[in-house]
């Protein structure tokens, strides 16, 4: 019963990051538009980010995945990660293909 109830406060923990992070997003938005922190600049660096943070991610999962291979064997670890490289592969080709449309 201990090990449900640490769960429960991990992913608690979890969920309270994660409203903390959008509450905090909002307002930065808010705050940003107010001052104009939003101009091209800022987006063209952003988008740079973004891509190279999706690149920086690719070979993470990569990593990760070999890792949870050598370590744990073909597990629920094995195929948790397959389907996070295939969501990350397939969040890619639909972004491209959104993108690559007149826009």
């Amino acid at each position: 019963m201990r090990t449900l109830m640490d769960n429960l406060i991990a992913v608690s923990g979890l969920l309270g990051g994660i409203i903390i992070s959008v509450i905090v997003y909002f307002i930065t938005r808010k705050a940003g538009a107010k001052r104009r922190w939003f101009d091209e600049r800022q987006k063209q660096v952003s988008s740079l980010a973004h891509a190279a943070s999706w690149n920086i991610t690719f070979a993470v999962l990569l990593i990760a995945w070999a890792v949870v291979i050598l370590v744990e064997g073909i597990s629920f670890s094995f195929f948790l990660m397959t389907a996070l490289y295939a969501a990350h592969c397939m969040g890619f080709l639909f972004t491209s293909i959104y993108y690559s449309r007149d826009h």
